[in-house]
């Protein structure tokens, strides 16, 4: 028992160190293959930075102070932006253009109205009582009533037809006049010409 788990030992150890030697077999060849497919890099070039035309953009206008170092470069900043603030609030109002003003919501209250209703004392009393024209069901079966089928389906079909009829006897009236209005035309044009 002791021997066998000796000899598993010794052959993860060889297992082991095959592997690592395979490994570096396959990165040595995968190198070699990469150096033969890439062109070397023979010259380099090195562009220098130009910081001072960077800093002389002028990117925002407000930024009229220089960034301060020291403390005591904090403390006159500061000084400075109190004093400018000062300033700026010492322009009248009337040269500050406000260009939101139109835009500030007017809050009105809502108007309320209060209806009363006049009141009979009669109907207070009687607001628990039964509505009467409601009919009450009651479990019972009733007869079957015919007349809600299909017959007021039929009144709506002979309404219809009774407008397209009396449609398609106006067309043929219309049409009938405009027959004899062309026949009188043509009349009238044959009879100018048999007297000229």
């Amino acid at each position: 028992m002791v021997m066998s788990v000796f000899v598993n030992k010794i052959k993860h150890f060889v297992l082991f160190v095959v592997s690592i030697f395979r490994r570096a077999l396959c990165c040595f060849r995968r190198r070699r293959r990469s150096s033969f497919d890439s062109v070397p890099l023979t010259h380099v070039g090195v562009v220098s930075n130009h910081k001072e035309s960077e800093e002389n953009w002028n990117w925002d206008d407000r930024l009229e102070y220089a960034e301060p170092k020291t403390v005591q470069d904090h403390i006159e900043l500061y000084r400075k932006r109190k004093v400018d603030a000062q300033q700026q609030s010492d322009i009248p109002l009337e040269e500050r253009l406000d260009f939101f003003e139109d835009m500030t919501p007017k809050i009105t209250k809502q108007t309320k109205l209060f209806i009363n209703a006049a009141k009979n004392e009669s109907d207070v009393g009687n607001r628990l009582n039964v509505i009467e024209t409601v009919p009450v069901e009651d479990g019972e079966l009733r007869e079957w009533e015919e007349s809600s089928g299909w017959e007021g389906q039929t009144l709506d079909w002979d309404a219809q037809e009774a407008l397209r009829q009396k449609k398609r006897q106006d067309r043929e009236r219309r049409l009938w006049e405009q027959q004899q209005k062309r026949q009188e035309k043509i009349n009238r044009s044959l009879g100018a010409r048999v007297n000229t």
